[in-house]
């Protein structure tokens, strides 16, 4: 149970990125109590089936707008769909909790969104999701394949992706435009992007060149993990070490970070999301809910992926999909089946299927082949620009998911580590030993429960 607690923790914290409200928080916070869709299934002409009517429960935490979005395309299925199926859904902002209380009294809905490190946490109470592609029109290579790796364990599929939580560079093109920068293009790599901080930032207007947030641990881990790859990583014997000491990657971060707060190039402020939709920063890196806020303010922006660094291709996501129980009955998991096959492929006279309609109305970039290539996905430089063209791309965050205890990596280590360096003036070469050294007890910590 202590061990559950911390997983509780970190699978909380990988989820305060998800939402697509337009605000820098979870979506899961934005909202309370419980809400439940239960429509019955009309009629239906479209196909004769001698199914039997069935309803079947889908669990998930997704409140607020984006939890609007899910309800809506769940009473299209049950009313459109023609195998009699219901689904009674429970969106509850306290998910996590409840479900891991359900699997430790042996029971459970039929299917859920879930976080990917329900792969490894939750093995005994999942089916492999390969079955999917034998029982459906669903096939494996229309899914970005790094993201399905991210969501398999020892070749068994316990979560098929929904949604992408990643983070991206964003720039104020006019702002580009006046310091003399093509407003097309963003910098290439973090030392341009110190370069262009510096041509932009202009204290009698109030802009700042570079808007990162101190204690943001999850967005600048971005930088980390590109700089100086996993924090917590196998070494030669297989064992779980971290890897703050002598790192040089995290301390050209430091030493970036601290360089562009120094010179005045980057505020001292938390909010950086609300700066930059006020058109006070040149360069930042956020998630994809920013774009909603971009357009609303009215700012001309770009975005792309964040360049890469010294560490190679990292593109640290979290990744939540669809999960189906080994509670639910064979009829069940049809049933499921079914509408995720919906969810992905719609039905032939469908205009936008959900998972399209999760990229167009909030903003997270796709996964999925065919959504990619719909028109109104192609031609969104949004979109297109948050899409990864690379599969061999790593997205794993922090730590290999058998490391549970991310929520002390990231808030007790990382966001320690940096603060004490560009708050308290900390010399950089002593913060990594301290890092390591809390790092290094955290992990003993959960290894001994």
């Amino acid at each position: 149970m202590k061990r559950l607690a911390v997983f509780l923790l970190a699978v909380f914290f990988l989820l305060s990125a998800a939402g697509c409200d337009g605000g820098n928080q979870s979506s899961d916070a934005s909202d309370s109590g419980t809400s439940s869709v239960s429509t019955e299934v009309a009629d239906s002409s479209e196909e004769e089936t001698e199914a039997e009517p069935i309803t079947i429960q889908f669990w998930n935490g997704w409140t607020g707008a984006d939890g609007e979005i899910l309800t809506k395309y769940v009473e299209e299925f049950n009313s459109s769909n023609p195998y009699g199926i219901t689904i009674e859904m429970d969106i509850n902002p306290e998910f996590l909790t409840k479900i891991a209380a359900a699997f430790a009294g042996d029971q459970g809905p039929d299917f859920v969104l879930a976080p990917s490190v329900f792969k490894d946490q939750y093995t005994d109470y999942l089916i492999d999701l390969n079955e999917i592609f034998d029982a459906t029109e669903l096939q494996k290579d229309d899914f970005i394949s790094s993201y399905m790796d991210s969501c398999t364990t020892n070749d068994a599929l316990y979560v098929l992706p929904f949604q992408v939580t990643g983070r991206y560079m964003y720039w104020n093109k006019d702002l580009f435009e006046k310091a003399g920068l093509d407003p097309e293009k963003g910098p290439e790599s973090y030392e341009q992007w110190q370069e262009y901080a510096a041509l932009i930032t202009d204290p009698s207007a109030n802009v700042y060149g570079s808007g990162l947030s101190y204690n943001s641990p999850m967005t600048n881990l971005q930088f980390l993990q590109r700089m100086g790859g996993l924090f917590v990583d196998y070494n030669d014997a297989g064992e779980l070490t971290p890897r703050f000491k002598d790192n040089e990657g995290y301390a050209k971060f430091l030493s970036w970070f601290k360089a562009m707060l120094d010179s005045g190039d980057n505020p001292m402020e938390t909010d950086t999301d609300s700066m930059m939709r006020a058109g006070q920063i040149g360069i930042t890196a956020s998630g994809p809910w920013l774009n909603a806020g971009l357009k609303e303010s009215g700012i001309n922006y770009g975005v792309s992926m964040m360049p890469y660094d010294e560490a190679g291709k990292q593109n640290p996501c979290s990744i939540s999909g669809f999960a189906v129980t080994k509670f639910a009955s064979d009829e069940a998991k049809e049933a499921a089946f079914r509408f995720i096959e919906w969810w992905f492929n719609g039905y032939e006279n469908t205009e936008t299927t959900g998972i399209l309609a999760w990229s167009l109305e909030c903003g997270y970039p796709g996964f999925y082949t065919p959504a990619i290539e719909d028109e109104r996905y192609a031609t969104s430089d949004v979109l297109t620009a948050m899409t990864p063209t690379d599969s061999d791309v790593i997205t794993t965050y922090m730590a290999p998911e058998e490391y549970y205890d991310t929520f002390t990596l990231a808030n007790e280590v990382v966001e320690v580590m940096i603060e004490s360096v560009v708050v308290n003036n900390e010399d950089i070469t002593t913060a990594l030993n301290t890092a390591q050294d809390n790092a290094e007890a955290a992990l003993e910590k959960l290894l001994s429960q």
